[in-house]
């Protein structure tokens, strides 16, 4: 895969990796990441997608690897500028930059919840929901629920006021991330209703309710965030898209735990890769 700069439309240059097929491809596939997970983490994935004839996009959004800055305490990047910025400017770099149409946006997590901001959703033929759910903690199961509690209401705060920044390495929970987009992804977590109220009342935008790409939304069993209720309700956010459900049953495939962001490593690839490329092929939902 080629490295390149992908400009945002507020001026922001974001790293990105785009590879393709040596004998032409069949489709082109944008890879949007979860929350705190830089484009590398991806890479074996987008190989194995590469080599059954897709172009594959990786990009890392603002306050995240190679487009984070080099000391993140100046960083002013907010959670939802990687909807309303980063996601349009990587769509616009195949459309515009690669002659790209058609595009199958594999959304994972967070890279799923916020494509309702995209611009111009006709070059997009579907959206893949991988693991994408309403992230409110109290629709958590009970014995995860103390300790998301204590991450956004005791350890968020200590850790920003005493770093500057998020320090999630330390604690477990990915990549290092800006104060901005900690304490409103916080703000999103800790309220039922997630970020409908920034969507309606802040940026007052109708985008998500208009949006109408088929959306195939997947999620894994052992996933405690994508439940069965969270990955279904989060669905209400796109009310006009044909929609189809699916709960992926790792352990009819592996014993090992594959939980919300496990199913992109390397070591699932002879027993789950072949599932997600034929969600990939698989036609489009028809269905609101």
């Amino acid at each position: 895969m080629q490295q390149y700069t992908i400009i945002t439309e507020d001026g922001l240059q974001l790293s990105a990796l785009y590879g393709c097929p040596i004998d032409g491809a069949i489709g082109t596939v944008l890879l949007s990441a979860a929350t705190g997970i830089k484009k590398e983490y991806y890479l074996p994935f987008s190989y194995y997608l590469i080599q059954q004839g897709y172009n594959v996009l990786l990009y890392d959004y603002r306050g995240i690897g190679g487009s984070a800055d080099p000391d993140l305490r100046h960083s002013k990047a907010r959670l939802h500028e990687w909807g309303v910025y980063d996601m349009n400017a990587a769509l616009n770099f195949l459309v515009k930059e690669k002659g790209l149409t058609e595009i199958t946006w594999l959304g994972h997590s967070m890279g799923a919840q916020l494509v309702g901001f995209i611009h111009e959703p006709h070059h997009l033929k579907k959206v893949i929901a991988l693991n994408a759910a309403l992230g409110y903690y109290g629709y958590f199961p009970m014995k995860k629920r103390m300790k998301i509690w204590f991450l956004w209401y005791v350890v968020a705060p200590i850790l920003t006021t005493m770093y500057g920044y998020a320090p999630m390495k330390k604690i477990g929970w990915g990549e290092n991330l800006p104060t901005g987009i900690l304490m409103e992804w916080r703000s999103w977590c800790t309220n039922k209703y997630y970020f409908r109220i920034l969507l309606r009342k802040r940026l007052q935008t109708d985008s998500f309710e208009n949006f109408k790409v088929p959306i195939n939304v997947v999620y894994c069993a052992d996933d405690y965030i994508a439940n069965d209720f969270t990955a279904t309700a989060f669905m209400q956010f796109y009310p006009a898209a044909p929609k189809l459900i699916q709960k992926l049953m790792t352990r009819e495939f592996t014993q090992e735990e594959v939980g919300h962001t496990g199913i992109f490593r390397k070591k699932f690839s002879h027993c789950l890769w072949d599932i997600l490329l034929n969600i990939i092929e698989a036609p489009v939902p028809s269905h609101v």
